[in-house]
C-alpha cells in the first residue's frame, strides 16, 4: 500500500487541498482509497461529507493510532492512503511521516512560507523519511518559483510537482469533487495528473 502523509507545520499550506485533489484523481481510476484526517480543523472531512461519490474512505484519527490504522487498511486490500496532518504539530507530523511511505510537503513559493518549511523538512531528515515537495499556488509570469526551487532543493529536498494559482481548485473542493473531476480539461487537473505520475515513478 503506497501511505503518503502530507505534511506542512505551517497553516495554510494546502495540506488538505492537496489530499482532496489526489485522493479523488486516484480514485476515479479505480485506486482503493482512504484518507485519514488527522487536523481538527477537519477541512478534509468537510470536504468528504459533500462528495456524492462513495469511492473514497474516510477515518478521523488521533496521532497515536494512526500506525495501526495504516496497518490494518494494508491487510484490508487498501491501495491508497493518504493522511492529512494538522498545522503546528509536531508530534502529528512525526506520526504521520512514520506510518507513511512517502512524505509530501505543499509549500506556498513565498519567503515566509520556505523559512517555515524548513522545519518540516528538518522533521524529515530527523526520521529518515523519504519526502518531497509541492510548491502550491504559484504566481504566474513570476521569478518566485526558481527560487523557492533553489531553497527546497538546498533543504535537501526534491520538488516533485507544482500547483498554479487557478481558481479551479477552490470551486472543486466546494463541490466535493477533485479538479480532475470537476474541471478535466483544465491546466489545474493537469497539474494534479502530473503530481500523481510523479508520486507514483518514486521508489519507496
Amino acid at each position: 500500500m503506497l501511505t503518503i502523509a502530507i505534511v506542512s507545520q505551517k497553516g495554510g499550506a494546502g495540506k488538505s487541498t492537496l489530499s482532496a485533489h489526489l485522493a479523488a484523481y486516484a480514485a476515479s481510476n479505480g485506486v482503493k482509497t482512504t484518507l485519514i484526517d488527522l487536523d481538527p480543523q477537519a477541512s478534509l472531512s468537510v470536504w468528504h461529507g459533500l462528495r456524492e461519490a462513495d469511492d473514497i474512505e474516510l477515518l478521523a484519527s488521533h496521532p497515536p493510532v494512526v500506525a495501526k490504522q495504516v496497518t490494518q487498511l494494508a491487510k484490508a486490500g487498501v491501495e491508497l492512503c493518504i493522511i492529512d496532518t494538522p498545522p503546528h504539530n509536531s508530534t502529528a507530523a512525526a506520526n504521520a511521516i512514520n506510518a507513511a511511505t512517502l512524505t509530501v510537503v505543499p509549500v506556498r513559493p513565498s519567503a515566509f512560507d520556505l523559512s517555515s518549511a524548513q522545519d518540516t523538512f528538518d522533521l524529515i531528515k530527523q526520521n529518515k523519511a523519504k519526502g518531497g515537495a509541492v510548491l502550491m499556488a504559484v504566481p504566474s509570469g513570476s521569478s518566485v518559483e526558481q527560487a523557492a526551487i533553489e531553497f527546497i532543493t538546498g533543504s535537501g529536498l526534491k520538488v516533485i510537482g507544482r500547483t498554479g494559482q487557478r481558481i479551479a481548485f477552490q470551486h472543486a473542493i466546494n463541490a466535493g469533487k477533485g479538479v480532475t473531476e470537476y474541471a478535466r480539461s483544465s491546466v489545474a487537473s493537469q497539474e494534479i495528473i502530473e503530481l500523481w505520475e510523479s508520486i507514483r515513478s518514486i521508489k519507496v
